[in-house]
């Protein structure tokens, strides 16, 4: 192992190990809420729910897991991954499953998850009504839909962002071109929140129903849904959820069994920067566990078990904003590692 050297970073991680081995992928159980009256439906809600959760999207193979835990229940109908289901006070329940069961079902039943850092996307919003279209935003007030778009990314673990409306987004995101869907001008105007993608919702509401149309645009593909409903929250939810599985199902793989892979990281330039990597690699579902391996410089190497092997690690890392180092290819002095990649 590579001598150590003296510097403040290092003293204040090494003083932090005992807090930091091993680092956990992710809590170990997965807690969902039913809003049916009846158990049996709730668990049949909640195992969906939490299956969704964990996959990233919804799909015929995210419901189909789903129906095949449930046959394989137990004689009180609990499939095995159920940890806790409680009755709530004001009506429906909640359930916990464990995480790790739950992923390996996904696992053995080939049902393609998102297996990277999940992309925030900025949402531009527009409600129009009686002739009048507005831009919604967190600063002013809201219907119920940026509400709803908010329950919707929880239940995704998807992070939605959403503009302040304000003077600055009312100057440079244009309502029309919103509702013509204009792009360009509106990742100009995203700028200030720094989104991996847009969604463009336009509601409309006539004749006692709101009629939802979404755009979804990450990594130069559109992704277009539309729904309508009896209130503007209920439509932009269906329709969000719907452009967001169209996303999912793109960038969406099927991990293999888990091994570790080694990875190192340079550019590593204070504890701020290892507990941001650490935060970062435990949101991804590619990654069960993560236990650090070697310190040197501003260098580090991690041991990662992962579902996948080095090279789709390493995509995965690379879509998540790490480039690959090339000092390491170059025969720098650098502890060995599957890839190296450069945080700065």
């Amino acid at each position: 192992m590579p001598r150590l050297s003296r510097s403040p970073f290092l003293v204040c991680l090494l003083v932090s190990l005992v807090g930091l081995l091993p680092l956990s992928g992710a809590a170990a159980s997965v807690a969902v809420e039913s809003d049916e009256e009846e158990r049996e439906a709730a668990l049949a809600d909640g195992l969906h729910a939490a299956l969704v959760r964990l996959a990233g999207l919804d799909s015929d193979a995210v419901r189909g897991l789903a129906d095949e835990l449930l046959e394989a229940a137990d004689e009180e109908g609990l499939p095995a991954a159920l940890e806790r289901q409680r009755a709530r006070e004001d009506g429906g329940y909640r359930l916990e499953f464990d995480r790790e069961s739950l992923r390996r079902s996904l696992r053995d039943g080939a049902v393609p998850v998102l297996v990277g850092s999940r992309p925030s996307l900025l949402v531009w919003a527009v409600e129009e009504s009686a002739g009048r279209r507005d831009l919604l935003g967190t600063a002013g007030e809201d219907t119920g839909v940026l509400a709803g778009l908010e329950a919707l990314a929880g239940e995704r673990d998807i992070p939605l962002l959403f503009p302040l409306g304000d003077l600055e987004d009312r100057r440079e995101a244009r309502v029309s071109d919103i509702v013509g869907r204009v792009t360009e001008p509106l990742f100009e105007a995203a700028r200030r929140y720094g989104p991996d993608g847009l969604i463009l919702l336009h509601l409309r509401s006539a004749g006692g129903e709101t009629r939802a149309r979404s755009l979804l645009v990450h990594r130069d593909r559109e992704y277009r849904a539309e729904a309508t409903a009896e209130d503007a929250p209920d439509a932009a939810r269906r329709a969000t959820a719907d452009a967001l599985d169209r996303m999912g199902a793109q960038l969406a793989r099927v991990p293999d069994e888990p091994d570790w892979v080694t990875v190192g990281f340079t550019g590593v330039s204070g504890f701020d920067d290892f507990r941001a990597l650490r935060a970062e690699l435990g949101a991804m579902e590619a990654i069960e566990r993560v236990q650090l391996d070697t310190l040197s410089g501003a260098a580090l190497t991690l041991r990662v078990l992962t579902g996948l092997d080095a090279e789709g690690l390493g995509d995965v890392l690379a879509d998540a904003g790490y480039a690959e180092d090339e000092r390491a290819e170059e025969g720098e002095d650098l502890p060995e590692a599957a890839l190296w990649l450069d945080m700065r």
